[in-house]
């Protein structure tokens, strides 16, 4: 049983000292170019969702990226652009991506966690083009876990999975 729980820490040990062995192989300037690439393609994820461009959205994921959300997983670049073709059209929403920590596992592929707080409009409530919109307080903050492959279109999340922490209050 002892050898057992040895064995328990030294795996998680050596492939922990592998990784970081990989992403010793990086200059401290190129993580820090991996990682400003990340972030970039993290808010454009934000943007391109908050403004509904479906196109620009999906082509931030692999071609077979998956973006899991409550459990139901979306996978494959067709059926995230249709996601966001399925919204409503007329709903204002806004992400706020806030504390972030990526991880470059190697030249080629990274891991992230990233605060996001989603605020919407109240449901009904109309407002002329321009006009601060009407909300009763955020819909949903939680944490994205991810993680990222460097493509021949540069980096792109290969999975993406939201944790809800709160809720709005009803």
């Amino acid at each position: 049983m002892k050898l057992i729980r040895c064995w328990s820490w030294v795996i998680p040990g050596l492939l922990l000292g592998l990784s970081s062995a990989q992403a010793a192989d990086l200059s401290e300037q190129d993580e820090w170019l991996i990682k400003a690439e990340i972030k970039q393609l993290v808010d454009t994820y934000a943007m391109s969702r908050d403004n509904l461009d479906a196109v620009a959205y999906a082509n931030t994921f692999t071609e077979n990226g998956t973006l899991i959300i409550g459990g139901q997983p979306y996978t494959g670049r067709d059926v995230l652009q249709a996601r966001v073709e399925g919204a409503n059209q007329a709903s204002i929403g806004m992400h706020m991506m806030s504390t972030s920590e990526i991880t470059v596992i190697d030249e080629n592929n990274a891991t992230g966690i990233h605060y996001a707080t989603v605020y919407g409009a109240i449901p009904g409530e109309d407002h002329a083009e321009g006009d601060p919109v009407e909300i009763a307080g955020f819909v949903t903050q939680g944490k994205y876990f991810d993680n990222y492959e460097r493509t021949d279109e540069g980096w792109r999340i290969s999975e993406r999975r939201f944790e809800r922490i709160y809720r709005q209050s009803r």
